[in-house]
């Protein structure tokens, strides 16, 4: 599973953050212009924000920033995707390996296992700490799959952002669309 926008439905509160992240450094960011890289890394979203002249340090800075203000703002309305927390029940009693795959930070994974009540069912976290390559690349399904010790082609993903489809397809992974943060025919 991803997390962002698969585990809760949170794609608006993200691009809310960055707004007001935005307005403190003196950055008009367009919805369209966040959507176009939701569920990529805040290291590919802050060198699109800076046209890639913004150094490691701030990215790092800046993405804890970020994420700071997301989790305060959106701390009192996070809950799980509707029915999602049945269906993590059942494939848990059937024994089924659960994993959670995701381009967010180590703290906003911690923040949205602990506040919806869903960490008990993962057996296996990757998030960006665990990866060099954001998705669309494969790494962070790929190396997923191998802490889960099964073979890609064994792993149904479901996903809800354009990277994080051509991440899955990119792993040849199976792959079910959650049309949260996009529309049905935009998955497709």
């Amino acid at each position: 599973f991803d997390m962002d926008g698969v585990l809760v439905d949170n794609h608006s509160w993200h691009f809310e953050a960055f707004a007001k992240f935005g307005k403190r450094h003196g950055l008009d960011i367009r919805k369209e212009d966040y959507s176009e890289h939701f569920g990529s890394t805040n290291q590919v979203i802050m060198n699109s924000l800076f046209n890639n002249n913004i150094s490691e340090a701030r990215i790092v800075a800046f993405g804890k920033e970020k994420e700071s203000i997301y989790r305060e703002m959106y701390r009192p309305f996070i809950k799980p995707v509707e029915g999602l927390a049945k269906f993590l029940k059942f494939a848990s009693g059937k024994g089924i390996p659960i994993a959670l795959a995701t381009s967010a930070p180590h703290e906003n994974v911690k923040f949205t296992l602990e506040a919806t009540g869903l960490s008990n069912y993962f057996t296996v976290i990757t998030d960006s700490s665990m990866v060099i390559h954001g998705k669309p690349d494969p790494q962070v399904y790929l190396i997923t799959a191998e802490k889960l010790g099964v073979q890609p082609a064994d792993c149904i993903v479901f996903e809800d952002s354009i990277p994080g489809i051509l991440s899955a397809k990119n792993a040849v992974m199976q792959l079910i669309g959650v049309a949260t943060t996009h529309k049905p025919d935009e998955l497709l």
